[in-house]
């Protein structure tokens, strides 16, 4: 019975021997070594998932939402924007200053400058806009090493907006998704004008 005493004081003894100075384990750094070379076995012979940007350009989700643009209408071919100042009102931090400049028949921003270097892209300068003059765009296209690059005016905004492709998201279309349904809403209308 001795002896086996002895055996376990030499084995706590031995484990005490195996820790460092610093109070780690030895038995634990190997094992956590043994586990990044298991990780780093499985990943060997895996297919690279990397994207050879930008000579094969990256195919964007449906519902992606990138870069801010100004269009023009597609019926006329004049800019959009009526300078009506929502969206700099609604802008959280402020990063929109546009000027209004009076016309015969509409009117038109004289000036729209947008400092994307500070947007949130929040969108809700998007979804307030009652002409969807502007958009967001299926792109991220404008990485620069100099922020005054990315303090666009009215005409950087209409080349990024004829550049890119338009996002399916236009302030229009999100109000809509956001009331209820029109089928709804004439069934329920139909319900209160009948006599009972």
């Amino acid at each position: 019975m001795l002896g086996s005493e002895l055996q376990t004081v030499e084995q706590v003894r031995a484990l005490r021997d195996a820790r460092r100075t610093d109070g780690t384990n030895v038995f634990v750094i190997v094992r956590a070594i043994l586990s990044a070379m298991r990780m780093t076995a499985m990943n060997l012979f895996r297919k690279p998932v990397t994207v050879h940007y930008p000579e094969k350009p990256r195919t964007y989700p449906d519902r992606y939402r990138g870069l801010l643009a100004l269009v023009y209408e597609k019926d006329t071919e004049e800019e959009a924007c009526i300078g009506c100042r929502l969206c700099e009102m609604v802008c959280p931090p402020a990063v929109i200053k546009v000027e209004m400049l009076k016309g015969e028949k509409r009117n038109y921003a004289k000036t729209f400058t947008l400092e994307l270097y500070a947007c949130e892209f929040c969108e809700l300068c998007v979804q307030v806009c009652p002409t969807d003059a502007i958009v967001m765009m299926k792109s991220f296209d404008l990485a620069t090493a100099d922020r005054r690059e990315l303090l666009l005016d009215k005409d950087r905004l209409h080349a990024i907006g004829l550049q890119h492709e338009q996002s399916w998201a236009t302030g229009n279309k999100l109000r809509d998704m956001q009331g209820p349904p029109k089928m709804a809403r004439t069934e329920h209308a139909a319900k209160e004008e009948t006599p009972a």
